[in-house]
């Protein structure tokens, strides 16, 4: 692999305008560095912007260019500056050393030369040099090369590749789910692994190939010389294939995945921005469609990365804007034939009037976090709406979806109460529907703060039952009131008896753990049936409400179209 370090043999460029004294002194350094001569100021520019040299031994009188101007030129040069120069002189008066130490130089060799004196001097300075390099170059915990030094090996690669007409690959590795390990077992856990990561990444690499940590858990990849992009292909799933391989430390086993998105230059970019923005849109797709895979990018993928952008500027100005509706569809006993709930959906509506389907933007406004700001605005919109509903003597509960991203959310506890009290609706009148996954991240986490919910009287939800991580085990430890079984179930559980054996199994382990069932999804009144049939009375679904805005909703109840009996305990 092209060494993740910088040439292990430094470069020095020696000038002065004195034959003997550049014998002296390369024979001082010649077994230390690559050395490079001048023996004018302008000679020494143009090799200096060619050798671009670590360390400068540089003499202070010669015809032209003093070595003063001299120093003044390289530190003013943005690929010259960091070289540290030695002025070389015999002369010792204070204000020379006062003014190359103004200049930038960093170190007096005194002439006559001495060559063991030489070369503790340039010693010293090539040490200091070297570790200067490793802290700007390179990753403190895996010694993998950083974004500047990547940078640096690309615009290499790509100059080389467009004088030749080859290709170079940009592969952007993400690992998934990497948050768990440093949640679950600190971040100390966390370091060890990506060390054993870019460990691996760099033992599975070709010989020319540069592996980079970005940052995180964020590799990089660059691979010149790519001929077709099967060896290309043939690198990912290698790679792949070696992060898969168990990570055990200090006796804890870890198993791993990665997504990787491709680009390849000069196909989709022709500098390292562009690569770097394709290959992340492509690891994007890669992770939508699950772990352990890769994706090349192409322009399809392009598109629908710039869509996403778009959607999320809009989402963010309809946030500001308060744009966002909520929605409710009413929740049915099939028996009594009367509303017994209600729930509130987001709706987005564009300028033109036309809705914005939720399964475009609630995935992605939970991937940018705007979620939270928007789940607070429809909580409070909903228990709002509900208080409203109450001071007509109408008693409705509403159920409101809660995100994991805002179940997890440290305030989320303080947001719900500060919301029923500012509201001023009873707890028990609000419902909060979360998903199984919710639950499965860290069910000990997940109890205390839905015991602290009950404690104040908000019901649970489990929304969309029997899709997810379904566990007695939850079932039994945790404060659940209601299970909402899912409309994939009741759907085809009249053609597909496995779907109605399910429900049916669902039926029954609600009605043993004393919990409330809701089917979602009816609307066909043969399903009502065989629901009712099953136990299953409280229903959901077109068949008997669409969901509709709340103005609407009370103009029918207003006519008597959504039949509500007044139960006379409005505030």
């Amino acid at each position: 692999m092209l060494d993740n370090a910088f040439d292990p043999m430094p470069v020095i460029l020696i000038v002065d305008d004195q034959p003997g004294d550049i014998r002296v002194l390369q024979e001082s350094v010649g077994d230390l560095a690559r050395v490079h001569v001048a023996s004018d100021g302008i000679m020494a520019l143009e090799v200096a912007r060619f050798c671009r040299p670590d360390l400068v031994l540089l003499d202070i009188h010669m015809p032209g260019l003093s070595g003063f101007e001299i120093c003044r030129l390289m530190k003013a040069d943005p690929k010259l500056c960091d070289a540290a120069i030695l002025f070389v002189t015999a002369h010792v008066q204070p204000e020379n050393e006062v003014q190359a130490l103004d200049y930038g130089g960093v170190d007096f060799i005194q002439k006559p030369l001495s060559i063991p004196v030489v070369r503790a001097h340039v010693r010293a300075h090539l040490t200091l040099r070297a570790e200067a390099k490793r802290l700007a170059y390179f990753d403190a915990l895996t010694g993998l090369p950083n974004r500047m030094l990547l940078r640096d090996r690309a615009e290499q690669m790509l100059q080389k590749a467009r004088r030749s007409g080859g290709c170079v690959a940009f592969l952007l590795l993400d690992l998934d789910n990497f948050k768990g390990i440093n949640d679950s077992f600190g971040h100390s856990m966390g370091d060890l692994v990506l060390k054993e990561i870019g460990k691996r990444l760099s033992d599975s690499s070709r010989s020319v190939d540069t592996v980079s940590r970005q940052g995180g858990d964020e590799f990089v990849i660059l691979m010149p010389e790519v001929q077709h992009s099967e060896v290309v292909g043939d690198c990912v799933e290698r790679l792949l294939e070696v992060i898969s391989c168990p990570v055990s430390i200090s006796g804890t086993r870890h198993d791993l995945s990665a997504c990787i998105g491709i680009s390849v230059f000069p196909d989709d970019g022709d500098d390292l921005e562009s690569l770097y923005s394709h290959a992340d849109a492509a690891m994007y797709q890669a992770k939508q469609q699950g772990r352990n895979r890769y994706r090349f990018f192409s322009q399809s993928i392009e598109s629908n990365a710039r869509a996403r952008h778009l959607l999320e500027q809009h989402m963010r100005r309809a946030l500001e804007h308060g744009v966002f509706e909520v929605f409710y569809q009413l929740k049915f006993n099939a028996r009594s034939r009367q509303p017994c709930g209600m729930e509130a959906l987001i709706r987005w509506r564009r300028r033109e009037g036309d809705l914005v389907s939720p399964a475009e933007f609630i995935p992605l406004a939970e991937e940018t976090g705007l979620i939270v700001p928007i789940g607070r605005q429809v909580l409070h919109q909903a228990c709002c709406d509900a208080k409203a509903l109450l001071d007509r003597g109408l008693r409705l509960c509403v159920g409101v979806n809660i995100s994991a991203v805002q179940f997890r959310e440290e305030s989320f506890l303080d947001m719900v109460m500060d919301i029923l009290r500012d509201s001023g609706l009873p707890p028990e009148l609000l419902e909060l529907e979360i998903t199984e996954g919710v639950l499965a991240h860290d069910i000990e986490a997940a109890r205390a703060l839905l015991d602290e919910l009950k404690r104040v009287g908000v019901r649970i939800a489990i929304d969309d039952f029997g899709t997810g991580y379904s566990s007695l085990t939850y079932l039994k430890r945790l404060p659940i009131d209601v299970l909402k079984i899912d409309q994939s179930f009741v759907r085809d559980m009249l053609t597909d008896r496995s779907d109605a054996a399910i429900i049916e199994a669902i039926v029954r382990m609600g009605q043993a753990l004393g919990l409330e069932l809701v089917a979602e999804g009816v609307e066909l009144s043969e399903q009502v049936q065989s629901l009712l049939a099953m136990g299953c009375e409280l229903m959901q679904g077109y068949l008997y409400c669409r969901p509709m805005p709340f103005a609407q909703l009370l103009d029918g109840i207003d006519s008597g179209s959504v039949p509500l009996q007044h139960n006379g305990e409005g505030n």
